[in-house]
């Protein structure tokens, strides 16, 4: 009964691993196609189960998915329509519309926030463990509906709890079966008592002998003639021959004649070994060690048949927790989470650092191939604002003079500090401090901005940073920092009011009513070209009869602003400054620079030419808090050429 028991049990427990074993993916399935151009999948509904999530997309066409944060997602869709999928009870996706502009969609592939992108023609797959917070958009060719079979599968932890207790149920009746089994064999060999072995018959010379001496009348020898016994029992048998039988009175003894025809004849015959005998008898001790031997093979073999099921169950117990019944329950959905860190309380950072890699990279691509084909329309792909206006320009007279200094490239060494602005809405920006390979070139901060959620963020300044100049301790890329409107009274000055305050100061000197809102201790771009270099400048002998004057402008760059550790902030800016210069007498004729020439169109004027410059400058502004006494410091600068022309 134990061994059927066992065979029930151990079948059941091997179905549950086989024929009941259940699937091992959890498949999600859109069941109605999507009206929209587009279909977002949150985290949330990626997350519905635990594990690795595969996203499969098929369609006509081309078909594209790209992962980003979730916000990022709901900023580049904007207003337009679009279709939020989630996973029902019966796990499969559904679709909710939310109307909006039908307006055809742009690509979508190929944006800056987007942390990795799929594509492919009629189909594509994506394996991704997509966080909480972040969210997949799907689309198909541009301007149509979104592809109608979208799935998620996730891997299923098959968890089957009555394996565990049938097999081991199994093996334990199986063990219990062989031990009743070694039980009733060892009874019934007790109840059979001692075996001994069957006699051979005797061989023909035995029996001729036997027949002779009765014929003669000879009584029969004392050691009576018997098959020659196995080589096992041979010393037991000689040894009880050689006891006297207590039935055989001591007296009756044969006659000498008897013994010696007895020793020379019937004896000699039963002794006489058979073929393939051994020819000496075992001694006791050897049938001692025979039988110690066989006791122990028995005793191992039903050890063995023991220990198998012994094993096999200990083995079991090591299974993992899938295989036995638990008595956890699943945690019931909670609100969510409350933020318990600063940088959880905070909006998020306006791109990662392997975002800004990306943004650097190909920035650096494709500066240089404008810079080689002198193509404006393809560095504006990747530059905007000041940066763009100085590149367009230096491209212009280089078109027409190839000796003509090129505009610095954008450095191509390692980031050594990112800043991204902290924010969920557009414009945003964020600084970024790069190297060159070349150790003597100085650092250089950049400043990116990111006009709206469909356009990519583009270099709007580079200053080189002034040597000794220490910049402000700042947060963490992972933290970010915030931005300040420009009429903000959290700085020491309103950032509104700083660009043009510096450039009077440019402009005047110490004479400015702004010259004590800044240091001049460490400021190169005023050693360079502030009121004493330009007083300096109008003493040339070149300029003797020349008239020079200086006006400054405001730039149409808005100020970029992002607030430091202390409480104070970097304010990337930038103005126009334009040098007038004038004969002073009659027939006097005003020689234009190389580059200026190209643009006004004359290399000499006798009424004169006005060279315009950008400046562009980083300053580190104190908080309004800060102790009396402390200003503005510029920590960067650069300037370039932007236009000339001749003086009416």
């Amino acid at each position: 009964m134990s061994l059927v028991i066992s065979l029930v049990l151990l079948g059941l427990g091997i179905g549950q691993r086989t024929i009941w074993e259940p699937p091992e993916t959890i498949v999600a399935q859109v069941q109605e196609p999507a009206e929209s151009q587009v279909v977002i999948i949150p985290g949330e509904a990626m997350n519905a189960h635990d594990g690795v999530q595969t996203l499969t997309v098929e369609g006509e066409g081309p078909v594209t998915a790209v992962v980003g944060r979730a916000h990022d997602v709901a900023g580049w869709i904007g207003e337009s329509a679009h279709a939020i999928a989630s996973v029902d009870e019966t796990d499969a996706l559904v679709l909710d519309e939310q109307r909006g502009d039908e307006e055809p969609l742009p690509e979508i592939a190929g944006s800056d926030m987007w942390i990795e992108e799929a594509q492919g023609e009629g189909s594509l797959e994506l394996t991704i463990d997509l966080p909480i917070g972040y969210s997949v958009a799907i689309t198909g060719a541009p301007g149509e509906a979104a592809p109608a079979a979208i799935g998620v599968a996730w891997p299923f932890d098959a968890k089957t709890p009555l394996f565990g207790p049938l097999i081991t149920a199994g093996l334990v009746f199986l063990a219990l079966a062989l031990l009743f089994l070694l039980l009733a064999l060892r009874h019934h060999r007790r109840r059979r008592g001692p075996q001994r072995r069957s006699h051979r018959e005797l061989s023909r010379a035995e029996r001729r002998a036997l027949r002779r001496e009765a014929q003669e009348g000879l009584p029969l020898p004392a050691k009576p003639i018997s098959p020659t016994p196995p080589a096992g029992e041979q010393g037991a048998v000689e040894a009880d021959a050689s006891t006297p039988s207590s039935a055989e009175p001591a007296s009756e003894t044969a006659p000498a004649s008897s013994v010696e025809h007895g020793a020379d004849d019937a004896p000699a015959a039963a002794s006489a070994p058979e073929p393939g005998t051994a020819s000496a008898p075992d001694t006791p001790e050897r049938e001692s060690s025979t039988r110690e031997r066989r006791a122990t093979r028995s005793r191992r073999s039903r050890f063995g048949l023991i220990a198998l099921p012994v094993v096999a169950l200990v083995g079991l117990t090591g299974c993992g927790p899938q295989y036995w019944p638990s008595g956890e329950t699943e945690a019931a959905p909670t609100d969510a989470p409350t933020p318990s860190t600063l940088e959880e309380t905070l909006p998020p950072v306006a791109l990662t650092e392997n975002q800004f890699d990306r943004v650097l990279e190909s920035t650096r691509e494709t500066v240089a191939e404008a810079d080689e084909a002198l193509n404006a329309e393809v560095a504006s792909s990747r530059l905007a604002g000041p940066m763009l206006e100085a590149r367009t320009t230096n491209y212009q007279v280089r078109s027409q003079n190839a000796e003509l200094a090129p505009a610095p490239g954008i450095p191509d060494g390692e980031v050594e500090l990112l800043l991204p602005q902290q924010t969920e809405v557009w414009p945003r920006s964020v600084m970024a401090v790069v190297g060159w390979e070349d150790g003597a070139q100085a650092q250089s901060a950049l400043m990116f901005q990111q006009r709206d959620a469909r356009s990519n963020y583009r270099l709007a300044y580079m200053m080189t940073l002034a040597s000794g100049v220490q910049l402000p301790a700042v947060a963490s890329p992972t933290i970010g920092a915030a931005s300040l409107p420009g009429d903000t009274p959290l700085l020491l000055h309103r950032p509104n009011e700083i660009t043009a305050a510096y450039a009077d100061v440019i402009l005047n000197g110490a004479e400015s009513q702004y010259n004590s809102w800044f240091r001049e201790e460490g400021d190169a771009l005023r050693a360079e070209i502030g009121r004493p270099a330009k007083d300096a400048m109008r003493a040339l002998p070149e300029f003797e009869l020349s008239n020079l004057e200086w006006s400054v402008a405001e730039d149409e760059q808005a100020p970029m602003l992002l607030v430091t550790n202390e409480g104070g902030a970097l304010l990337a800016t930038s103005f126009l400054e334009t040098q007038r210069t004038t004969p002073t007498e009659s027939g006097v004729e005003i020689e234009a620079q190389a580059g200026a020439g190209i643009l006004a169109g004359v290399q000499q004027s006798d009424t004169g030419i006005e060279t315009t410059y950008q400046i562009q400058v980083l300053f580190s502004v104190p908080p309004a808090d800060a102790p009396e006494g402390t200003q503005i410091q510029v920590v960067g600068y650069s300037q370039s050429l932007v236009s000339a022309r001749e003086v009416q």
